[in-house]
This record gives C-alpha cells, sequence and structure tokens, in this order.
C-alpha cells in the first residue's frame, strides 16, 4: 500500500498532476499495489486529485479524520471533534488570528468571509457559509477547525492550543499560516494504520511519502517512510528516505524505481 499526500509531494505550486505521475501511479496499481491520497485537504478537492492522477484507493483527508471509498462512495471512517474540545478551540483562535474556519462535512464556516476564504473556497471548490458565531456549531461537532493567520503569530499559538487542550485534541501545523485542530483520534498514522488492516496489509509492506509537519505521523508508522527535499524538517527526520521535490519529478523517479525493483503485490488473503 502507497499513502501519498498532495501538495508539495504530487503537485508542486502549479498545482497540476503531471502526466508522467500519472502513468508512474497507473504502473504500481497494475503491479497489485493499492495507492491512497492522504492530505489535509477536504474531501472534495482530494477526490479531484484523486480523479486527475488516477489514485483508485480510498481517499484519506482532513489531515486522516475522513476516509472515503471512491468505489461505494461512502464514508469508512470519520473521527470529529467533541463539542467542548470544538468550543475551546473557536474562543482561542477567534481571539488571535483574523481568518478561523469550520469544516462540517463539505462545508466550511467562518463568521466574517474575507478574500481570503472566499479564495479558499474557490480553489477548493467548496462552499464557504458565514455564521454570527462558530460557537453555535460546536455542536454539530466539526471534522476540524483551521485558524489562518501570521506565521508569527500562528506558530506560538499551536503551541498554546497543545498546552490549553492538554492533549485532547490534534492541533497541527502542516503550512506556516494554519492551525488546524481535530479529534486526537484524528492524524494520518492511524488513518492509514486502519486503511492498512482492513486491506489486510502489514505495516512493513505500507509506503508513506509526503512533506509537511501533517505527514510526519504517517511517514515515522509506515514501514518505508519517504520525504520530501526542502519539506517540514520534522517529516524529514522521521524519514527513512528522502526524495526530489514534485518539481524535479521525485515522486514520479521514486514509483519507477520501485516498480522496476518489482518491490509490489497484492494485499495478503
Amino acid at each position: 500500500m502507497v499513502a501519498l499526500d498532495i501538495d508539495g509531494t504530487m503537485i508542486g505550486e502549479d498545482r497540476v498532476v503531471q502526466p508522467d505521475l500519472i502513468k508512474a501511479i497507473s504502473d504500481v496499481q497494475a503491479m497489485g499495489a493499492v495507492v491512497s491520497i492522504a492530505t489535509g485537504r477536504t474531501l472534495v478537492p482530494a477526490l479531484r486529485v484523486a480523479e486527475q492522477s488516477g489514485v483508485l484507493g480510498p481517499v484519506i483527508c482532513f489531515q486522516g479524520a475522513m476516509t472515503f471509498d471512491q468505489f461505494s462512495e461512502s464514508v469508512i471512517r470519520h473521527i470529529r471533534l467533541e463539542e467542548n474540545i470544538a468550543r475551546q478551540s473557536i474562543e482561542c483562535l477567534t481571539s488571535a488570528i483574523p481568518e478561523v474556519m469550520m469544516f462540517l462535512d463539505d462545508e466550511v464556516w467562518v463568521e466574517q468571509r474575507s478574500a481570503w476564504t472566499d479564495g479558499y473556497g474557490e480553489r477548493m471548490g467548496v462552499t464557504v457559509r458565514d455564521r454570527d458565531s462558530l460557537l453555535s456549531l460546536a455542536d454539530r461537532m466539526p471534522t476540524a477547525i483551521v485558524g489562518v493567520g501570521d506565521p508569527d503569530v500562528v506558530g506560538p499559538l499551536v503551541a498554546e492550543l497543545n498546552l490549553e487542550l492538554g492533549g485532547a485534541a490534534l492541533v497541527t501545523h502542516s503550512l506556516p499560516m494554519f492551525c488546524e485542530i481535530q479529534s486526537i483520534g484524528a492524524g494520518k498514522d492511524l488513518a492509514v494504520a486502519h486503511l492498512a488492516g482492513s486491506l489486510g496489509v502489514d505495516q512493513t509492506a505500507v509506503i508513506a511519502v509526503g512533506d509537511g509537519k501533517g505527514d510526519q505521523s504517517m511517514i515515522e508508522w509506515a514501514g518505508l517512510g519517504v520525504a520530501i527535499e526542502g519539506g517540514h524538517a520534522d517529516a524529514i527526520r522521521s524519514s527513512h528516505q528522502l526524495i526530489a521535490s514534485p518539481e524535479n519529478g521525485g515522486l514520479v523517479q521514486f514509483l519507477r524505481e520501485l516498480t522496476v525493483g518489482d518491490r509490489f503485490g497484492p494485499p495478503n488473503g
């Protein structure tokens, strides 16, 4: 099984899935391996990249909080935030940074729409709605709450929230301007482990590739963890192997080398 992050791993700044990568993924799948996406993106944009790239395996999105089966078009796993954790997170974020987004299924809720949030909705293909207070939606147990702001503010805020929540939630920092909060049961490592188990794939037979802080856990968990050169230091430190950036064809070359080496086979059972 191969779990692939999207941004900074499958695609670069141009946000284009290159034909060489489509071919490499097809070759891996033809040899019997399950290829899945594991991304911080929401479901709809993650599925769009899966379609563009030809990835056929289940899609892990929301940093591991949701796993969606493309064939049955059904949710396999969905881990939501408890109401009290959602409330604490909203209060802390809204007091410190200008943009706070609550993710409820495929909708994004904000207290005040802005050029940035509207642009995010357009880029990701998700609906952005506004509400006077996000606290009024906390009882709906959101999938994620994300704060967006100046990296100099967000960095310390991530550490503050980790302390305030006392390990009761997963606080990640996939990009310098993002503070992402999800249930402690989320995380790409747990999602990849759950999916591998359901497919009968041993941990040692899982390859995970990513570049960000949010990818560190699955890179560390996988039998072969692969990081991208120039990626987050924690992801690189947890990896077994480094490959080049998407702009330099790193993932394409890596997958080609694995197929030539006949490293893939069907799941057990």
